[in-house]
């Protein structure tokens, strides 16, 4: 059966290769005109500068129909001095009273209209910034790492990546014009008399969802910045000082409230200060830093009820985390929430307390003292990235009742966090790379160390790709050092209408980079294909339209035994009213082994699944539309009677005006009769499982209000509840299955929770900003009986009631001091 199903994969794919062709790529050049004269930055392109320049434009389509001439008119020019690039564009559109110009955030395009400019100054196709603007001014700027194509490659990348940079847009008889200063100190370039560079233009007529570029972005071919144009006439420029600090200030009143708490109401206050500095070591290569970092108001995670048995991730919302840390995060060894996250032994604390006493703290997170990153590329190609941060030794307290002594418990050391990341370009937009990190920490707890060599090799057309990973793991102890390893290889046609792709892993049951990085788990291996057929030129109704099949097959590195095997399949599509929709079905047809719900360290025992059927539609309006609404609806079905998993997903949104926007996403799921691991009695290894039905309802409302280009007022609001009741236990055998026990003890769970941020922001001055955030939790876990909240209605009235409350109200300065400004002064 499984010889079958592999060999079906590979002939499938191998039809596709013989099939598809590979297309060509064509480069357009243009000239800057270098000026002595100051421009002024109003969106008005009426200086004498402008009217000589030579003009970029005959831009293409890229949707609704590539290669075609677009709709409307634009047209691009380009002037340089000695302290900056100065772009103006003339953007004509026959109705502009029908442009569309919704007020948006800071690095967030709503329902309008847009401009941008793609730079790869370096030349090699994968790395690059892009500054984008909208006829209110709006600033989005991001930073391209890796080859992305698309509808939205020119809005991809490290959107966390801000520069400091000035644009002016105004809406006209004739269309709308922009103008951009983007001064030197805000991108990197070769230090060469006579520069040469690849750019683009990207533009959007965001009523008729027509996108164009000035040189062509073939849908059908993978990547962005490998399909640029080129800019020359650039001379005699140099890479400024780069020396920027952010210093600021942030006071905090904190309010801790427990209805069943003495006393029920507490209040806590601070003050922080900090600064970041950027300083350009020299031409190419730059350091941050961040000195006593304060990040009190940052978005709070989305906590959930964790029946699994991995570990939950959660996004990095700290901006000196996410931002140009695209040379760390190949290998995938870094994530970046290890740095001042949870406390190595802060689950030990329980274990440790003695009678009479009580934990009256036990932080779950780490002091971060300081972090720094030296990160930039060298005129060959060479992108060397340095990251560094050290946090604090962290203790929990403990309380004696009786005579109140205190005392406390080490949970963390003093830790360094350490990556290193080499990532040398080479020709065809290909590049290799290696990565270490490496974690210190004092005293007698063990140190890591991991070590990973990437690689990406495309031809000259960019059509076949062949790319690979491998990585060291290393934990040293006092007496003994765990090694592990992994490997990856995969062989993928990334261009044309048809692609395929066929790719290996494994991964040795002692691979563990979770000190720096993030792994679900271990000893696995896999193999899997695919193959997809696109149509990106518009058939019938549709614009664009899909398919594409999957299959993959895994089993355990150590002991080799088979663990699954799925085959997934799906259509999408896109119709001309800008309709959108997608179908997939996956299947399991072969019960499964799964050898991590046991929770075995030596995987000596199995659970063996059912075989699995899911079938899933979603649907998407015209977000053009003041009201749009998406669906998507999951049902997995099983061989077992009445075992099965629903999910829906519903997800309005509207529009009240181009200032006022409001999404609400609703989210319900239902596992009836799901097994799942409860037990393990240490005195004799028995494991029990639970028959479970496990119901999870999400709510998300967000909604913006932006009063102008540099002052918005945001909030969201995020209501979590799920619980866990069983109805009965099994004793899992070493056959898989599960038999009778005596086991009845109570289990059900429940978890609430109801986050709150808002956040009014005021840019009162370049790189400088006004945060004033309210922050409220409201969360609280039941595993007892009379506590557990079985109903959805349940939670929400207890939400108002016995769960404690945190609210915090915060208020933070930044401004940014750039030395040649000041030196100017």
């Amino acid at each position: 059966m499984k010889k079958y199903f592999l060999t079906l994969n590979l002939c499938a794919i191998f039809c596709c290769a013989v099939l598809a062709q590979a297309p060509s790529i064509g480069q357009k050049q243009m000239q800057a005109h270098r000026i002595v004269n100051q421009i002024k930055i109003d969106g008005n392109l009426s200086e004498a500068e402008w009217l000589t320049a030579k003009n970029a434009d005959n831009f293409i389509q890229n949707t609704p129909d590539p290669g075609q001439a677009p709709t409307e008119k634009t047209v691009v020019k380009i002037l340089y001095d000695n302290t900056a690039l100065y772009i103006g564009a003339i953007l004509y559109d026959s109705n502009p009273d029908s442009i569309l110009n919704q007020l948006t955030e800071r690095d967030e395009l709503g329902n309008t209209d847009w401009f941008g400019v793609a730079l790869d100054t370096y030349q090699d196709g994968n790395n690059g910034v892009g500054f984008v603007t909208t006829p209110s001014g709006i600033q989005f700027d991001t930073k391209y790492s890796a080859l992305s194509g698309g509808d939205g490659g020119f809005l991809n990348g490290d959107e966390n990546w801000d520069a400091v940079w000035n644009v002016e847009a105004r809406i006209t008889e004739e269309g709308w014009e922009v103008e951009m200063m983007i001064p030197y100190s805000a991108i990197r370039f070769p230090e060469a008399e006579n520069q040469v560079w690849n750019i683009n233009f990207g533009r959007q007529v965001r009523r008729k969802r027509e996108l164009m570029f000035w040189n062509e972005i073939n849908p059908a071919i993978d990547g962005l910045l490998n399909q640029s144009g080129q800019i020359s006439g650039i001379s005699d420029i140099k890479s400024p000082v780069r020396l920027s600090a952010t210093p600021f200030v942030a006071v905090y009143a904190e309010n801790n409230y427990d209805q069943n708490g003495d006393p029920k109401s507490s209040w806590g206050r601070s003050f922080q200060g900090g600064m970041d500095v950027k300083y350009g070591l020299n031409d190419a290569f730059t350091l941050d830093m961040t000195l006593i970092p304060d990040f009190g108001q940052v978005q709070f995670d989305n906590q959930v009820l964790n029946l699994s048995p991995f570990e939950v991730r959660f996004d990095e919302n700290r901006q000196f985390f996410t931002e140009g840390t695209e040379l760390f995060n190949k290998g995938g060894l870094f994530y970046s929430r290890r740095v001042g996250g949870t406390p190595l032994h802060r689950n030990e604390v329980q274990d440790q307390v003695q009678i009479g006493e009580e934990i009256i703290e036990n932080p779950s997170e780490s002091q971060l003292i300081n972090a720094s990153k030296v990160s930039g590329r060298t005129n060959t190609g060479l992108g060397v990235g340095i990251f560094n941060a050290l946090s604090s030794q962290t203790e929990a307290t403990l309380r004696n009742i009786e005579t109140n002594e205190k005392r406390t418990i080490q949970t963390s050391p003093l830790t360094n966090y350490n990556v290193l990341a080499f990532d040398q370009n080479l020709k065809n937009n290909s590049y290799i790379s290696l990565v270490n990190t490496n974690v210190f920490r004092s005293g007698e707890d063990y140190e890591a160390n991991s070590t990973a060599a990437v690689f990406s090799l495309r031809n000259k057309a960019n059509s076949y790709q062949i790319s690979g990973r491998t990585a060291l793991s290393q934990k040293y102890f006092t007496d003994d050092t765990d090694l592990g390893h992994t490997a990856d290889i995969s062989v993928a046609k990334t261009s044309g209408n048809f692609q395929w792709s066929l790719s290996y892993l494994e991964e040795s049951d002692t691979y563990d980079i979770n000190d720096l990085g993030f792994l679900f788990n271990n000893n696995e291996r896999s193999l899997d294909g695919s193959i997809n057929l696109n149509r990106f030129k518009q058939l019938g109704i549709f614009n664009r339209i899909g398919a594409g099949l999957w299959s993959g097959l895994n089993w355990l590195y150590n002991p080799q035994e088979f663990t699954s095997y799925g085959i997934n399949m799906w259509v999408w599509g896109r119709t001309r009213n800008f309709f959108a929709f997608g179908v997939r079905s996956y299947f399991e047809p072969i019960r499964g082994y799964d050898y991590f719900e046991p929770r075995t360290e030596d995987f000596s025992y199995f659970y063996r699944g059912p075989k699995v059927a899911r079938f899933a539609g979603w649907i998407s309006s015209d977000y053009r539309k003041k009201f749009a609404l998406d669906l998507e609806a999951t049902i997995l079905l099983t061989d077992e009677a009445g075992r099965y998993n629903t999910i829906f997903e519903v997800g309005p949104r509207y529009r009240f005006n181009d200032k006022w926007s409001l999404n609400w996403e609703v989210e319900a799921q239902n596992s009836h009769k799901q097994e799942g691991w409860v037990y393990t009695n240490e005195n004799n290894g028995e494991i029990i499982f639970g028959v479970r039905d496990n119901i999870s309802v999400t709510n998300v409302l967000n909604t913006t209000y932006t009063f102008n280009n540099k002052m918005s007022f945001s909030l969201r609001l995020r209501h979590y509840w799920s619980k866990a009741e069983y109805e009965s236990f099994g004793l899992l055998d070493h056959d898989g299955e599960l038999g009778n026990t005596d086991y009845n003890e109570f289990n059900d769970r429940s978890f609430n929770s109801l986050n709150i941020d808002a956040v009014y922001r005021w840019r009162f001055a370049p790189g400088s900003d006004i945060f004033i955030v309210w922050k409220n939790n409201t969360s609280q876990f039941d595993n007892e009986s009379g506590q557990v909240s079985y109903h959805y209605g349940n939670s929400v009235s207890r939400l108002f009631g016995d769960i404690p409350t945190t609210n915090s109200l915060s208020i933070k300065v930044l401004y940014f001091l750039d030395y040649l400004s000041l030196k100017r002064k």
